[in-house]
């Protein structure tokens, strides 16, 4: 691939980009109309990017070719309009190499790598993941790393001779960590916070972009935080942050017990917007009426969102 290529894939991987939630219908399989929908959203709201199937995607519960039919319909439905990246991470790296390749033919921008949790490679495993999984794509990639599974600085670094590294979604919450990755590669790498310590210290640090749940129904203050962190306006950005901080809070209990509960939350929000996505897939359980008045009212007073009946 070449150099020009990268840069320009780099520069795209800005502003604010959702990893898109996937909708059932009523027999429990994917809705290809309502995929179409949900694409066709976000992009008129003037999102940068979409991750179809990732962990807010219910990827742990799609089939291979599930995830070949989402991402195949999610670049269809964006039409060019939006970044597209294909998260081809899974406990086999034959299917994370079938999944690249497949993502490269499909047209994607950008593939996703992550490492195999709960399972932690050594720096030259990592290396040697990455590697092969880029040596049989070779397009535009960026990995992911987060506590469970951090990716050393000098395994980036090493990345960094590979011109089809792009990128750096970090989702970690130790702070000295993250500012050394920013301070060392942010100037080679599109460095795109997501989860919550890393989203405020990253942004606020000059993040080009992000990645959050949140895009899928209120993408607008997402951008206005993102705005604000970059405009270093500090007490507008904190004020967006407790906004979307008090959202959270609704499942934090949930978090804490290690449940992703910003999977259901997130789908019961974009449906209370109107647009159809099904009940989550087990082990996911849909929210109780309780937990459905309460999003509600959370969304009406922090996001300024009304909910439709649909």
């Amino acid at each position: 691939m070449s150099m020009a290529r990268a840069s320009s894939t780099r520069s795209r991987l800005r502003g604010v980009i959702a990893p898109t939630v996937t909708p059932f219908d009523d027999d429990g399989a994917i809705s290809i109309p309502a995929v179409h929908r949900i694409v066709d959203s976000l992009a008129e709201a003037g999102v940068e990017g979409i991750i179809p199937a990732d962990l807010i995607g219910e990827v742990l519960s799609l089939t291979i070719e599930e995830r070949r039919t989402l991402l195949a319909e999610s670049l269809q439905a964006a039409a060019g309009r939006m970044i597209v990246v294909a998260l081809t991470a899974d406990p086999s790296l034959h299917n994370a190499i079938e999944l690249a390749r497949f993502a490269a033919k499909a047209g994607a921008d950008v593939i996703k790598l992550s490492l195999p949790y709960p399972y932690t490679p050594s720096a030259t495993g990592m290396l040697d993941i990455f590697r092969r999984i880029d040596d049989a794509a070779d397009m535009p990639f960026l990995i992911e790393s987060s506590d469970a599974l951090a990716i050393p600085p000098d395994v980036i670094a090493a990345l960094l001779e590979r011109p089809n590294f792009v990128g750096l979604e970090e989702w970690g919450s130790d702070v000295g960590r993250m500012d050394q990755l920013f301070q060392e590669f942010s100037g080679r790498l599109a460095i795109l916070p997501s989860g919550e310590t890393a989203l405020l210290f990253l942004s606020l640090l000059g993040a080009s972009g992000l990645i959050a749940a949140e895009v899928n129904f209120a993408p607008r203050i997402m951008r206005e935080f993102l705005a604000a962190c970059q405009q270093r306006d500090l007490d507008r950005a904190l004020a967006l942050f407790g906004r979307r901080r008090r959202y959270r809070d609704l499942f934090r209990e949930g978090l804490r017990r290690g449940l992703p509960l910003f999977t259901p939350y997130a789908k019961a929000a974009v449906a209370l917007q109107g647009l159809p996505v099904g009940r989550p897939r087990p082990p996911h359980e849909p929210l109780t009426d309780g937990e459905i008045a309460r999003l509600r009212e959370v969304l009406r007073r922090e996001f300024d969102l009304g909910a439709s009946d649909a």
